[in-house]
């Protein structure tokens, strides 16, 4: 039998000598500082000397001190910590969007914490999610997300200034950073049109899955349709693509009625490559593909022609303009931007055979 003496146990919350229970004046104390200096060092008020900083945290680490942010917000009037509302971090464009939001907070001096419902709640979750981040007291908000809808933050507005990152809006009261939906779809609309297709397939979610992509669907279809090609809508209510969306397709495909199908996500793409594969569909040589957003790692190695959405520029953006709205209450002008992607021209758009050409447009 193996002894235990001499494990450690863990720590007791109730014990005066629990880490937990570590005040600031013990660190201050130890650093032999005081405790007005000790909380310059972990809240960044004004700045102290190199020396003092390391004293104290030294110290801190020594006893094992956890700053109490959440007790400083409440004690307060503003707070330098900003909730984050994300919709998927398992999309690789709201992944890659809380990465460099995280990055330019950081560097900007505030704090961030986020919220994430899964895909597959809705709005209400996603309000209910706001309401959670105003109980931990953030200075202010940003929306990442393409199901809630605009006039259902405006409650929020009275209390924390709210930025909406990704989504085009139009609410006189919400500052916007998004990208240009409208101008995106066109240039992959345009790129199809280009290489001579005449009847395309456009996969065209609801505006209760995707508001951003159900902008990039219509936008499609109707800059095609200004091109004079034939367009079948394909509704996509659910996350990637439904079974007999990609068997609505793949039926077109094989009746010579499309040479082309374009998708409001890379994701959704991708989750169609299995349903061609399984139906011995080629892409491209029998069916041209392009999808959009440009961030799916490996997309360079998949070849998929699409358009990289400004992520980086976006978090940027939204960043820059949360810390004026908290440095000048009142005095931001609300404005919505909109940033351009840029095509990607990949391997899965190519010609049609012209006789594939004359009969999908019969």
């Amino acid at each position: 039998m193996r002894s235990n003496e001499g494990a450690e146990s863990p720590p007791d919350p109730s014990s005066p000598a629990s880490p937990l229970n570590v005040t600031m004046a013990a660190v201050a104390t130890a650093a032999g500082v005081s405790r007005a200096t000790a909380s310059r060092v972990f809240y960044g008020s004004t700045p102290v000397s190199p020396r003092t900083r390391d004293a104290v945290y030294a110290a801190a680490e020594r006893l094992g001190y956890v700053p109490n942010v959440m007790a400083r917000s409440l004690a307060a009037r503003g707070s330098d910590i900003l909730g984050l509302l994300l919709r998927d971090p398992t999309n690789p464009a709201y992944g890659l969007l809380f990465s460099e939001l995280q990055t330019h907070i950081s560097r900007a001096g505030l704090q961030m914490v986020t919220v994430a419902p899964s895909r597959t709640e809705g709005a209400h979750f996603e309000r209910q999610a706001l309401n959670r981040l105003l109980g931990l007291r953030v200075g202010g908000m940003f929306v990442a997300t393409g199901v809630i809808r605009a006039e259902m933050l405006v409650p929020f507005l009275d209390r924390v200034p709210v930025v909406l990152i990704g989504r085009p809006a139009s609410h006189p009261g919400i500052y916007s950073v998004s990208y240009d939906e409208e101008n995106n779809a066109a240039q992959l609309a345009d790129a199809v049109a280009e290489y001579g297709h005449r009847a395309v397939a456009v996969v065209t979610p609801g505006t209760d899955n995707s508001v951003a992509e159900y902008r990039r669907g219509t936008t499609m279809a109707r800059r095609l349709r200004s091109h004079g090609i034939r367009v079948h809508e394909i509704p996509a209510p659910t996350f990637g693509l439904r079974d007999e969306g990609a068997r609505e397709i793949i039926a077109l495909r094989r009746e010579g009625r499309i040479t082309a199908a374009m998708f409001p996500s890379d994701l959704r793409l991708l989750a169609f490559l299995p349903h061609a594969q399984a139906a011995g569909v080629r892409v491209p040589d029998d069916l041209s593909l392009t999808g959009c957003d440009g961030i799916m790692p490996g997309n360079d190695l998949l070849g998929f022609t699409t358009l990289r959405i400004p992520v980086e520029r976006a978090a940027e953006r939204a960043v820059t303009v949360m810390k004026s709205m908290l440095d000048n209450p009142g005095r931001t002008e609300i404005t919505h931007e909109l940033l351009p992607g840029t095509l990607v021209p990949g391997r899965t758009l190519i010609r049609p055979d012209p006789n594939e050409t004359t009969r999908s447009g019969a």
